[in-house]
């Protein structure tokens, strides 16, 4: 990503990023949102310990209840869900079919504006799939995780809800089921049965006392209150059938208006059994009366914001005009909004080791330990399988979502800059709380502080920076920086302490972090010669890296340098000196020591490096240990780095030789994008096989980039056959990803270099949804 003249805008750009004076109004129109990606149907505050809410089904036949839908798992084999219209703000619709618990959802959220975040709701509606099933139960909840009071009311039109919060203040909800729901029918030697109602109830409700830390486990705390109000129904029933051992589903499970004025209630669920076609409103409304909402209203400020979205996506992707068919758009509007449907507010503690990992067999004496409590904004990869922020994902998220909405994408970059610590350090996994520690196994929650990921976030910065540069520096964003370098106040998770001038603080810091905690060891004690060898390798694995089992040198050793992590301090130093004018002579240094470390003129490749023996050592005869530096050379992505970074000049030969293995399909090409590791290599297809042949979105994405950035454009004796190479990547890119989401419905986190089939984890809404930005030619 080769960039140029960004000094002049530096100034301008750091406020947009990091100045309150204009936040307010934004803060308050992103306060409510659907930031808990790890549900199905979630909506939180970007506050911490606050309210939270959640839907929840089962159906009603059978064991169904020991499996109710809550959080997205990959075990719950829905066959599609994910958001096919999220603007990111005031709108979000997404269907959710599960056919083992046979019912379609589709739930449709929208926000009006007022004091303190606005109201916003959500109307529910479906349908059972099977008439020869007792139906569904649906169940939506809210849950005070913090302070606060809440008393709540029930009766056969709705459930009430009224409470205040600090933050909030006073609020009301409202859950309303449509009058035409229909209640599974009830066996007629079932009627009559004292305690339970009978004859349909179109909603009823529980109120409880829990503890404030256990609100997030919301559906445990609901399956145990169903247990206990199902084991008391079912002895009613058997008592009045006289020894019946199978009873309907509606009558066993259903919840008896319990606790709804105990004091001290802060958890409501509202459960309503229903069978055919069905509906429901939640609706939440904020003191501020000029942000009523009534539910008749709800149909069409959805219809307007779906068309206010369509039109938007057009602008700013220009698919239809580009030619692509309307199934085609649509893959490409459900990949947009199911990153943004992924967006979430974590906040909680990490576990922090006190020390840096020892390498290599060495015991850990360090403790974790939990660090002070923070709050993260961010986008996620995975809803079911990875649904917390990663830095190394990150960044490419940001460079889609900032097509979209440069704002929301700034209040994103500026919560990542503010996780940043002294060193310049971010953990590269963020895991907070207990929530999201229930979904990683303990062995991966330690973060340890001397280990680094690639820095990607950059990649929004720079294009920001860019951005800035093709608009001019405007009075509004002079002004921002005004108010921002008087009434800056930082604590220890922000970017920058005290006044604040440009980007460099932040960039500085950054690079300062990888090239002392990441340097190599030189063999001549020169530190040039030095290097970058990432921390937190193992025998099979460089989790840092970002390319988990990518083979390296086949022992591990402190003596190793690595390709791909030059290059990303080389592109560090590059950004670095562009946004503060500082010039290039570093950078020179670096592209020098890159060429001269990594570059195997016999192999005609980038290559990682390590040490070993002389062959015609004698250590009888011999000086010396008889140690040399020698290639570790697999080709594959690790070896296009210095390529996709756009650290190779259009006339050198050595690009010639990168594109050259590229589009040679024994090495890397293939018809459906660039594989990961190539086809001759020993270790392709072997072992976990994650980074070893497997096609990846992102990695694809990065040479398509470049190409276009860096190669197409500039005269030299290989842009012919950058353009050639670019056309058929993003043909083949384009094609595959289409043809593997019609016939799945899903977006994949790899694709599979044989047959180009999706695989692994799903749906993986995070980088691969690069697919928008290939198909628009955005870069």
């Amino acid at each position: 990503m080769q960039i140029g003249g960004l000094a002049a805008v530096a100034l301008c750009a750091l406020p947009l990023i990091l100045a309150h004076g204009d936040a307010v109004d934004l803060d308050s129109e992103l306060l409510w949102g659907t930031y808990r990606p790890n549900l199905y149907f979630g909506t939180r505050p970007r506050l911490a310990n606050s309210l939270v809410s959640g839907l929840m089904w089962f159906g009603l036949d059978g064991r169904h209840w020991q499996s109710i839908r809550h959080s997205c798992e990959l075990g719950d084999n829905l066959s599609e869900y994910g958001y096919s219209r999220h603007n990111g703000r005031d709108f979000g619709e997404q269907t959710m079919r599960d056919n083992d618990q046979g019912v379609e959802i589709k739930s449709t959220f929208i926000k009006v504006p007022g004091d303190v975040g606005g109201s916003w709701a959500v109307r529910f509606t479906g349908r059972t799939l099977d008439e020869g099933t007792q139906g569904v139960s649906l169940v939506y909840y809210f849950g005070l995780e913090g302070n606060g009071t809440m008393s709540t009311t029930v009766d056969d039109s709705m459930a009430r809800v009224r409470g205040r919060t600090p933050e909030l203040g006073k609020f009301s909800i409202r859950v309303e089921p449509a009058q035409s729901n229909q209640y599974p029918v009830v066996p007629k030697d079932f009627s009559n049965i004292g305690g339970i109602r009978t004859d349909g109830s179109r909603i009823n409700g529980v109120g409880l006392k829990v503890p404030k830390t256990e609100v997030w486990r919301a559906k445990d705390i609901f399956q145990d209150v169903l247990l206990d109000s199902a084991r008391t129904r079912a002895r009613a029933m058997s008592e009045h059938t006289k020894g019946a051992s199978q009873f309907p589903g509606s009558l066993l499970f259903g919840l008896d208006n319990a606790g709804l004025r105990k004091k001290g209630t802060n958890m409501f669920f509202a459960q309503m059994n229903v069978q055919g076609e069905f509906a429901f409103d939640v609706i939440y409304e904020c003191a501020d009366k000029t942000s009523h909402i009534d539910s008749v209203a709800i149909d069409a400020i959805a219809s307007n914001r779906r068309k206010e979205f369509d039109a938007r996506f057009e602008a700013s992707f220009s698919l239809r005009e580009k030619g692509f068919s309307e199934a085609q758009i649509e893959m490409a509007r459900n990949a947009l909004s199911s990153l943004i449907g992924g967006i979430g507010y974590f906040h909680g503690s990490g576990l922090v080791s006190s020390k840096p990992k020892p390498e290599f067999g060495a015991e850990d004496e360090s403790e974790a330990e939990l660090g002070k409590p923070y709050s993260l904004f961010a986008t996620t990869p995975s809803r079911p399988f990875f649904p917390r922020g990663f830095l190394w994902d990150e960044g490419f998220h940001q460079l889609v979502l900032r097509q979209w909405d440069s704002d929301l994408s700034l209040e994103v970059i500026r919560s990542w800059f503010g996780a940043m610590d002294d060193n310049g350090w971010i953990a590269r996994e963020q895991i907070l709380g207990d929530e999201a520690r229930s979904k990683v196994p303990r062995e991966f929650q330690v973060q340890y502080p001397n280990f680094a990921n690639p820095p990607t976030i950059l990649f929004a910065v720079e294009a920001m920076a860019e951005q800035q540069l093709a608009h001019g520096i405007t009075a509004k964003s002079a002004d921002m920086l005004q108010g921002a370098m008087e009434e800056s106040v930082c604590d220890e998770h922000c970017l920058l302490r005290g006044k604040l001038e440009d980007l460099a603080p932040y960039t500085t810091r950054l690079l300062s972090f990888f090239q002392k905690s990441q340097l190599g060891e030189s063999m001549d004690e020169t530190p040039s010669n030095a290097g970058y060898r990432w921390r937190g390798r193992t025998e099979n694995h460089t989790l840092t890296s970002g390319l988990d089992d990518y083979p390296r040198a086949s022992v591990p050793s402190t003596d190793e340098l690595h390709v791909d992590l030059y290059s990303w301090v080389a592109y560090m130093v590059r950004l670095n000196a562009e946004l503060t004018g500082t010039g290039d002579a570093e950078l020179a240094l670096h592209l020098d020591m890159l060429d001269k470390i990594h570059w195997n003129e016999q192999e005609k490749m980038y290559c990682d490096v390590s040490t070993g023996v002389r062959e015609d050592y004698d250590e009888l005869e011999d000086e010396g240990s008889g140690v040399e530096r020698v290639f570790v050379c697999h080709r594959g992505y690790v070896s296009l780095f210095p390529m996709l970074l756009g650290l190779v000049s259009p006339d050198s030969d050595k690009l010639g030789h990168i594109l050259d293995m590229i589009e040679d399909p024994e090495e890397l090409w293939t018809e459906f994008g660039v594989r990961s590791l190539s086809k001759r290599d020993e270790y392709y297809g072997q072992g976990e096989n994650y980074w070893r042949g497997p096609i990846w979105i992102n990695i694809n994405y990065l040479i398509l980039s470049s190409l276009r950035r860096n190669y197409m454009s500039a005269e030299g004796p290989y842009q012919g056959q950058a353009r050639s190479i670019y056309t058929r990547l993003r043909q083949n890119l384009m094609s595959n990803v289409f043809e593997q989401y019609q016939s799945s419905r899903f977006f994949w986190e790899q694709y599979n270099p044989e047959d180009g089939s999706g695989q692994r984890t799903h749906p993986f809404t995070g980088w691969t949804t690069l697919i928008v930005l290939v198909m628009s030619e955005k870069y």
